[in-house]
């Protein structure tokens, strides 16, 4: 056990005995004549051994009765989720040794896709296998220490491809990992371990600029990925913009909303002093169109709001998927005193067109 291990590793590792326990406690409750208990238990036995009583019933009756109330089709499936939950306890407390124990005594366990419980059941992590967790993606806490060598410990499991596949697309996307430094080692892992990892790859640096792992991005960039105007500003890097500006002008409004996004103000106050308007609507990264603006009231970045508003920005275009304004993203990123500025400029905005048009 490492310094990490915690004591929700015990209480996963006795899982599995809780419902065993609670089957065989069932199975006498049931023979003690209790109606509730029997009430319980007679629809999970077979209609062979079914009588008025529980003389017929079996512990595994028992068992399958337990488990179907927990929304598992059979003891079996139950058990499964149990070891499941043993081996995410044992990498999360970093513990290696029982992982490798874990995934010897039962290999099937490293393709087990989990479908129930907290993260499981719906949304990208839903049917997530025991390799996804090395990315931190959902965001469950902070990641062991040791991260590397339990992903390279489970990988010499030979998980399947798709599942690697889709680890890394979790990985490059990971604020966890981005901010542990790890994210390009687990790659390479990976990568090595067959999964399609192209590092020159043309929108790779959009994944982790847009979701919230911009070390991952300075590091792929170190390392000769492709960057291109709205990389460059997104990772603030204002002496690469004019080049890349000139090979591709119509990224100008995009390279805005990534440097909102990122928060790089002195980017966004060159891509504003080269043209950029921060009120046309894009879509950076296929995402839902918005502004600039949008982006920057959103993520509460108020010098780059203040510079758009100066520079002219539009503030009461609605984007036409919530149907909000920037004041409404400003709101819904939790960024009240931002918002009302943003209310105050389409105010103002809105008088001065209507008098305008009288």
């Amino acid at each position: 056990m490492t310094a990490n291990a915690d004591p929700g590793c015990e209480v996963a590792r006795h899982n599995l005995e809780h419902h065993r326990r609670r089957a065989r406690e069932l199975l006498r409750a049931a023979r003690a004549a209790e109606p509730d208990a029997w009430a319980r238990l007679a629809p999970h036995v077979p209609p062979r051994r079914r009588t008025q009583s529980a003389a017929g019933a079996r512990l595994a009756d028992a068992q399958r009765a337990i488990a179907r109330e927990a929304g598992f089709a059979n003891w079996a499936q139950l058990k499964d989720y149990g070891l499941f939950q043993r081996a995410v306890a044992a990498f999360d407390a970093g513990n290696g040794e029982e992982l490798a124990a874990l995934l010897d005594d039962r290999p099937s366990l490293v393709r087990y896709r989990c479908r129930h419980g907290e993260w499981y059941e719906a949304g990208y992590f839903a049917g997530a296998t025991l390799l996804e967790h090395v990315a931190g993606n959902p965001d469950r806490g902070l990641l062991p220490g040791n991260v590397v060598e339990l992903a390279r410990l489970i990988l010499a499991r030979k998980p399947d491809k798709d599942v690697m596949e889709r680890t890394l697309g979790l990985l490059l996307t990971s604020r966890r990992a981005s901010e542990a430094g790890v994210a390009l080692p687990l790659a390479d892992l990976l990568a090595a371990a067959g999964a399609p990892f192209d590092p020159h790859a043309v929108d790779l640096l959009s994944l982790p600029l847009l979701n919230v792992a911009p070390a991952t991005a300075t590091a792929l960039a170190a390392r000769g990925a492709t960057v291109d105007l709205r990389h460059a500003a997104g990772l603030g890097d204002v002496a690469a913009m004019e080049p890349l500006l000139a090979a591709a002008p119509a990224l100008l409004e995009e390279a805005l909303a990534f440097a909102c996004i990122r928060g790089q103000t002195p980017a966004a106050e060159w891509l504003v002093r080269h043209g950029a308007r921060g009120d046309v609507l894009v879509a950076p990264g296929s995402t839902t169109p918005r502004t600039a603006l949008h982006d920057a009231a959103n993520r509460g970045h108020r010098q780059i709001v203040e510079l758009l508003l100066a520079a002219g920005a539009d503030c009461t275009v609605v984007e036409p998927h919530w149907g909000g304004t920037a004041a409404g993203w400003a709101a819904a990123g939790g960024h009240g005193e931002l918002a009302e500025i943003l209310r105050h400029a389409e105010t103002a905005l809105r008088r001065s067109e209507s008098q305008r048009s009288t």
